[in-house]
């Protein structure tokens, strides 16, 4: 993983459950994708059991892309199916994933 300070800022957010503004475009990536993690839920960047979720994804090498203006965000697909697709649309960790490769 390869994080802009941005990115950086955000993860520090989330895991300590604080308020997160972007403010400017920030681009991460996991060229490698997530490897032996176990993967996330795209709903809710807290949940640690892929058994309680319907939305649990693991992706294969991706960039992350976070937003200044969640508006931005609107009309894009939640769906971890699609190519590009939001993840924790709902929460101020809200960013855009797009798939560069199939997962391995």
């Amino acid at each position: 993983m390869c994080n802009e300070a941005v990115w950086d800022a955000l993860i520090n957010a989330m895991l300590n459950k604080k308020d997160f503004q972007p403010n400017t475009l920030s681009v991460s990536y996991m060229l490698a994708g997530e490897g032996s993690a176990l993967g996330v839920s795209n709903s809710d960047p807290y949940a640690t059991d892929p058994d309680k979720s319907d939305d649990w994804v693991k992706e294969g090498p991706h960039l992350m892309i976070v937003v200044p203006d969640r508006a931005m965000l609107e009309g894009l697909s939640t769906d971890p199916n699609d190519p590009v697709y939001v993840m924790w649309k709902d929460t101020p960790y809200a960013h855009i994933m797009v798939k560069v490769a199939a997962d391995k």
